[in-house]
């Protein structure tokens, strides 16, 4: 049986956009004026994603090029702290206090790129948002209030993003949780904690396929923590059953992939998509992702597994992008 191919999210800039794009990221044009220069960006990467052969595409989230950064400054209920710099990666984060109540009166941009892309192709099925407490990650707020208050806000404003899109012909919605994942592994959050912000936010997606993707907060292709494993994820994914029907997890670093055997113990009633397309190094060759897949196969069944790179694919250079995907699908069509 072949194993299926597929990506995370992010797809790099087309270069000939690029120049207009980053006006766009400024904040020099709107949504509605940049209509057209989005549309042309995601169709160029749809159009590389479908030529690499990949058995599901997504939009490549061209109004979306820092992941999640752009969603504060579309917020009202914030006052900017520091600004993200993205040059700076990790440490150019930006910080925002929280001063009323989180809404997004104008969307996340995520349903907009949604309704744009699927216009223009298809084959497209799948989008992705980011996780309540993944986008409040460098919220700020006074000690009596705590946490919880906004991210009620902000299950509501991904929730009525998911709307949007399921309304509009959604057949498939990732929740990325790069955020759960890390407070999982650092020992920081628990699963019982946390399975209320993820559950909630995918209730509006109760009649289509729910997935999950867990990776370590890659900014600038770097990890947010130096702990990599897969053990600390797997009670919670287990909990998860009847919540999401497909997880992600990426498999890439040695502590992850040597634990990959656990992927085992997950519930049969989710498929797997194994992240082993490493964002972080240069293309590993159709042999070593063949091997692996090989691997995973003894442990998933065929017909539940999916591989795909560890995370979105937007930061890695053009031409390396392109390589690491095509050698994935090579691999996976080798695979007996």
């Amino acid at each position: 049986m072949a194993i299926r191919t597929t990506v995370v999210g992010s797809w790099p800039i087309p270069f000939g956009q690029r120049l207009e794009l980053k006006r766009y990221y400024a904040g020099e044009y709107t949504d509605e004026a940049a209509d057209g220069l989005l549309r042309t960006a995601a169709r160029i990467a749809m159009d590389e994603q479908i030529a690499c052969g990949l058995d599901q595409i997504m939009g490549g989230e061209v109004f979306a090029p820092d992941f999640l950064h752009h969603i504060p400054p579309r917020l009202d209920g914030l006052e900017t702290l520091a600004p993200r710099i993205t040059a700076q990666g990790q440490q150019g984060v930006g910080r925002y206090r929280v001063i009323g109540k989180v809404s997004a009166p104008h969307g996340t941009g995520h349903a907009k790129a949604w309704r744009r892309e699927r216009e223009i192709e298809p084959r497209l099925d799948k989008a992705s948002v980011p996780s309540p407490l993944t986008i409040g990650g460098g919220f700020v707020t006074d000690e009596e209030a705590g946490e919880s208050t906004h991210l009620d806000d902000l299950i509501e404003v991904v929730q009525d993003e998911i709307n949007d899109m399921v309304d509009n012909g959604l057949r498939e919605i990732q929740l990325d949780a790069p955020s759960e994942a890390v407070g999982l592994v650092s020992g920081t959050r628990s699963a019982d904690d946390l399975l209320p912000l993820v559950a909630r936010p995918l209730e509006p997606a109760a009649e289509i396929i729910r997935t999950i993707h867990f990776c370590l907060g890659d900014i600038a292709r770097k990890p947010s923590i130096e702990v990599q494993n897969l053990r600390a994820l797997i009670p919670f994914i287990q909990q998860l059953e009847g919540v999401v029907d497909r997880v992600h997890v990426e498999c890439s670093y040695a502590g992850q992939w040597a634990e990959h055997g656990l992927l085992a113990d997950l519930p049969e009633s989710m498929e797997i998509i194994a992240g082993i397309a490493d964002v972080k190094s240069k293309p590993a060759s159709v042999t070593s992702l063949r091997e692996k897949i090989e691997q995973l196969s003894s442990v998933v069944s065929p017909e539940r597994l999916l591989v795909s790179s560890s995370c979105g694919v937007g930061r890695v250079p053009h031409d390396e992008a392109i390589r690491l995907m095509r050698n994935l699908v090579k691999a996976a069509e080798l695979v007996n």
